[in-house]
């Protein structure tokens, strides 16, 4: 009986490029590709212009790379179907030795990121040779989109500045397209062909892969026709986050188009999904039956999120699987999804081991005890997001070490508790644990955070006799205060109890602070808090109120510093209650 089920073959063919300049027309002439000197205008004319204010595009190779950049919003291959076949099946033509690169700013200088960006010198900011970076040695054609101020966080600002870049890589996937199977093969350096076999008496293993499905700048794109295409794609949030099933081909040749602008050292671009190491090393490994690979958003709204991961649930227990790994990209917000997705998974009695950054950005926000079979994939030394493109992404080593891990499980092997803090010799240690050299078991990379019991405070007087502050986890201040830092921030700032709500702003890199800057009331409600006063509702406002940015620092800094030192400010000032706010 023949165990191995063949599902289909994908071949990606590269034809080299080794030189990139402009010309009349955009065509391909032996190593050299040329791109048509108006090829910006007209992509620019094409741009929704109430966002994108103007367009730049250029050519960096690789002796400038000490080129200032702004922050890179995504990294695409230069990739097209042959002869009309659909996204995981027949021929992709690929180019090598150069890839597409989207950068941006807004008229205002920020730049269109969240949780940090990684503008600045191209090879300080650059992690060469990560899946969804770019490789050393490679040109790239940077596209640089200038975006009408307060557009960078909104849904539709990263949009517009994929979709005007689109409009060129059309036209480099039309030229790619034009040259003779004779011209390409003779062009060509190498070919990969990866083919999907189900090995039907192997532990059949599911995929996940966990994608932001937040909005604003928290997106995806599926299954464009073309591959990290636009044309033809629908928006994971547009579809509810709910999970998509597509098959391992199909998730390598192009059927994700990255929207996502999280941390730069920790986002998957579009270019990460096109070569997923998770997902090839799982096409070459025998030992198990890859059943396939779902991609499930992770919304906004807490129900919809225990809604997503019940659905991914009751989808792994009646694929009957018996693994799962979880992967997903990012961290803060959507590590509340992740949890949830194993724990959807676990109690269905499905072994699983979930993939993702953390280091010292933990313990993971939140946990459950499914959440005991963690890999972690962070590089940076500092082991927090460094504004380098792709560093605290998953590369194959991660892949390797959250199959073996996942092996282990399903064999019966439990895997021992994590470490309080990250420590990254414990990766050494799993390593040795694959190696035969030393170590018994497999230990699990990330510490989850532990909810402690619940202090109640009794309440010892009227609320009409209180005094009341605000605590915001919002991130607003003061205007001429210093601006929290995007990336990882647990410092907090106080908020005189007069100051008027035109001398605050909002620096949070967590949400769209466009509703918060247009009415500060919304996140810190000193006016209403005021009018209560009025009313006799309350005694008194504070003489101080505090702002922090939550969702991005460092938990143990936030619990045995910022915390008490708040709590020290609210009992010196006499306060009685505090009213907290989060975004």
């Amino acid at each position: 009986m023949d165990d191995k089920k063949h599902l289909g073959s994908l071949i990606k063919r590269n034809y080299k490029i080794n030189q990139v300049l402009f010309a009349e027309q955009t065509k391909i002439e032996g190593d050299i590709l040329y791109i048509a000197s108006d090829l910006c205008r007209e992509s620019f004319i094409h741009a929704d212009q109430n966002i994108v204010l103007d367009m730049a595009l250029d050519i960096i190779t690789p002796v400038e790379y000490e080129t200032y950049i702004n922050t890179v919003l995504d990294v695409q291959p230069l990739a097209v179907k042959e002869k009309n076949f659909p996204i995981g099946e027949g021929v992709t033509r690929t180019l090598s030795g150069v890839v597409l690169a989207i950068c941006g700013k807004d008229e205002s200088g920020e730049q269109i990121s969240e949780a940090g960006s990684c503008e600045g010198i191209l090879s300080d900011k650059i992690r060469f040779n990560r899946p969804g970076s770019i490789d050393k040695g490679e040109i790239i054609i940077k596209i640089d989109c200038l975006i009408k101020a307060g557009e960078r966080m909104k849904r539709s600002g990263p949009l517009a500045c994929h979709k005007a870049a689109e409009y060129i890589a059309e036209d480099i996937r039309s030229a790619i397209l034009s040259l003779s199977e004779e011209e390409f093969i003779s062009g060509g350096t190498d070919e990969q062909k990866f083919t999907y076999v189900r090995n039907t008496d192997k532990p059949k293993v599911l995929l996940v892969k966990e994608i932001m499905g937040q909005g604003a700048m928290h997106e995806k794109l599926l299954l464009p026709l073309q591959p990290c295409g636009i044309t033809g794609s629908r928006s994971n949030i547009d579809m509810g986050n709910i999970p998509i099933m597509l098959s391992p081909l199909e998730a390598i040749d192009g059927a994700v188009h990255a929207l996502t602008c999280v941390g730069p050292s920790t986002k998957e671009t579009s270019r990460h999904y096109f070569r997923d190491p998770l997902i090839t090393m799982s096409l070459r490994d025998d030992d198990i039956d890859l059943c396939g690979v779902a991609f499930v958003g992770s919304p906004a709204i807490d129900k919809q999120k225990h809604m997503v991961a019940e659905r991914l649930g009751m989808l792994a227990a009646s694929m009957d699987v018996s693994g799962v790994i979880v992967a997903t990209e990012g961290y803060g917000n959507n590590h509340i999804d992740f949890a949830a997705h194993l724990e959807a998974i676990g109690k269905r009695e499905i072994p699983a081991v979930g993939a993702t950054f953390c280091g010292n950005f933990g313990p993971l926000i939140t946990g459950n005890k499914y959440t005991r079979n963690l890999v972690d994939c962070t590089k940076a030394n500092i082991g927090l997001e460094n504004g380098i493109l792709a560093d605290n992404t998953m590369v194959e080593e991660d892949a390797i070490v959250a199959l073996a891990m996942l092996k282990a499980v399903m064999g019966g092997e439990r895997v021992t508790s994590p470490p309080s803090r990250w420590d990254p010799n414990i990766r050494e240690k799993n390593l040795d644990k694959m190696r035969n050299n030393g170590a018994r078991t497999f230990q699990s990379e990330i510490p989850t955070a532990t909810m402690p019991p619940i202090v109640w405070t009794p309440v010892t007087k009227p609320l009409s006799k209180m005094k009341i502050a605000l605590v915001s986890g919002t991130g607003v201040h003061l205007k001429f205060d210093k601006r929290f830092i995007l990336t990882s921030d647990s410092s907090f700032r106080i908020i005189p109890g007069d100051a008027s709500t035109a001398d605050l702003t909002v620096s949070h890199g967590g949400y769209d602070n466009s509703d918060a800057l247009a009415d500060i009331n919304s996140m810190l409600p000193l006016d209403p808090l005021r009018k209560l006063v009025e009313e006799h509702l309350i005694a008194r406002v504070a003489p101080r109120h505090i702002g922090f940015m939550g969702g991005g620092g460092d938990i143990k800094r936030l619990a045995n510093e910022t915390g008490p030192a708040i709590a020290d400010i609210l009992k010196n000032d006499g306060v009685d209650a505090a009213v907290f706010t989060a975004g």
